[in-house]
């Protein structure tokens, strides 16, 4: 093991001890004239993590990449996602209940009229063959009246029967985990959460079963059809510390996006604000006038063989879509996006099937601080083949 020594003496250094807590190397360094040495060793990562003990006026390194027996846990976890997808947890058909839960603007309503406000894309008569199908029912599970006045805060479900979901790429890759964070290599298409024709085909079912009892939280998105990293607390503590980081952009992302056309420039930006609701098939616009704030900067990294442009993408703010929705605005729709296609046009299709030609945009580098430490560190993720 090197050290890689302050400017000054050496002779601070008391003593070194290497253990193995949870899933990191560890050493021990003591004060020295107010700084500390930090350890670099060819074993391990090249990002230290440091921590403190005021106690004993010590300071210690963890370094945030693993050790070879670190790599044999790695394995162990993704064995037991092997274990979650196999058979994908949603091949098999059984009934589903989507939460139907009232808001304040529709107290006072009858149920029909809330839902109908609430759900702005299915309409009253959908509704009313529901709830002649028994569909819409209270948290026991018995069918209810459409013409019951409802509450704020009242709770219904809607139940989907005998539901098989559409298969998803479940090969949830794990780049790292300690104490308070694990990183995760999202695969495509796979949704984040449950949502519309997906209950248990969704990365947060997937990652609950592989480290069960333990129930990891997202501290962000990305859509069903995108690949790359994804940030996951251990605790709701955690993930509250990394949400503050992504609601006040202090986290610096880096995607990679392929696209058709000729760029106006090797290096270029959008600044156009993104509207702040959904339109259609959940989709997101540029509004000028109501829209919210956003600005993503682009560079040229190389021109293909086919023809396309590879673009670094550095999302500035956070919106919903931002990438897709600024280099659509710009006339350079990503390649292989259903949704926000060539000639300013919008199409239907959200979540790709396995087989289909893919969303060529990849969330491969993302910088923050731990949330453990509030030391930076970065992550890098592995461009899809």
């Amino acid at each position: 093991m090197s050290v890689a020594k302050p400017s000054g003496t050496d002779k601070g250094i008391r003593s070194f001890h290497r253990f193995t807590p949870m899933d990191a190397s560890c050493v021990y360094l003591r004060k020295s004239a107010d700084k500390f040495f930090r350890i670099r060793a060819s074993s391990v990562a090249k990002t230290i993590l440091v921590f403190y003990d005021a106690a004993t006026n010590v300071k210690f390194a963890r370094s945030m990449s693993f050790t070879p027996s670190v790599k044999s846990d790695l394995s162990a976890r993704h064995a037991a996602i092997q274990r979650a997808i196999t058979p994908l947890p949603g091949s098999t058909p059984r009934d589903h209940f989507k939460p139907l839960n009232i808001p304040g603007d529709c107290d006072g309503l009858t149920l029909l009229a809330a839902l109908a406000r609430m759900v702005g894309n299915v309409s009253a008569a959908e509704w009313s063959a529901e709830f002649v199908r028994g569909r819409i029912v209270n948290l026991e599970q018995q069918p209810v009246s459409p013409t019951q006045i409802v509450r704020a805060g009242q709770r219904f479900q809607h139940l989907f029967p005998n539901v098989t979901e559409p298969d998803v790429n479940g090969a949830v890759e794990i780049l790292h985990e300690d104490e308070a964070l694990i990183v995760v290599n999202k695969p495509a298409p796979l949704p984040m959460h449950a949502g519309g024709r997906f209950y248990r085909n969704t990365l947060q079912h997937i990652l609950n079963a592989a480290y069960q009892p333990l129930m990891p939280l997202p501290a962000h998105r990305l859509d069903a059809n995108t690949t790359g990293l994804v940030l996951v607390a251990r605790t709701r503590e955690f993930a509250a510390k990394l949400q503050s980081q992504f609601a006040h952009g202090r986290v610096e992302k880096t995607y990679l996006a392929r696209v058709n056309g000729e760029l106006p420039a090797n290096e270029f930006y959008c600044d156009a604000p993104i509207s702040a609701d959904a339109g259609e098939q959940c989709s997101r616009t540029i509004d000028l006038a109501n829209g919210l704030a956003a600005r993503t900067e682009f560079r040229l990294l190389r021109r293909l063989a086919d023809g396309s442009n590879l673009l670094e993408a550095r999302p500035l703010t956070g919106r919903t879509n931002q990438i897709r929705v600024h280099l659509w605005h710009l006339g350079f729709p990503v390649c292989g996006d259903t949704t926000y296609l060539p000639d300013q046009k919008l199409g239907r299709t959200q979540t790709l099937a396995i087989g289909e030609p893919p969303l060529c945009l990849h969330a491969a580098r993302i910088k923050f601080l731990h949330p453990l430490t509030d030391e930076p560190i970065e992550f890098i993720a592995p461009s899809p083949a």
